[in-house]
């Protein structure tokens, strides 16, 4: 690890604190949009803050509607006729979110970091 990165992994460790707890991820999460909540998510885990950017997204996803980017599209085969509410990605589909949507914030990390 660079020391750039390593200053930015550091930079980052308040906000990891405080949006990686549990509490203020299942208390304010839902308040923000899934784009907001996306970027807050993705600016820990390229930063080396993954457990924290998981719990920030698991508490914005608890308030997610059937539109929404981190709940599963309708399934009726599923049950969710039945469902008043969608089923929201658990621990392990959020981490395989994040990893698909952090290319582009992954490159700019390797190009801060070769500086």
């Amino acid at each position: 690890m660079s020391t750039n990165t390593t200053l930015l992994r550091e930079a980052f460790r308040p906000l990891a604190r405080v949006f990686g707890d549990g509490m203020t991820a299942d208390h304010t999460g839902s308040k923000f949009t899934c784009n907001e909540a996306d970027e807050i998510a993705l600016a820990l885990y390229v930063t080396g803050h993954e457990d924290a950017a998981v719990t920030w997204l698991h508490g914005h996803a608890d308030g997610e509607d059937w539109e929404d980017s981190h709940a599963h599209e309708y399934d009726q085969a599923k049950g969710d006729a039945n469902r008043e509410s969608p089923r929201t990605f658990d621990e392990d589909e959020i981490r395989e979110y994040l990893l698909g949507q952090s290319g582009d914030y992954l490159k700019t990390l390797i190009a801060f970091a070769a500086a």
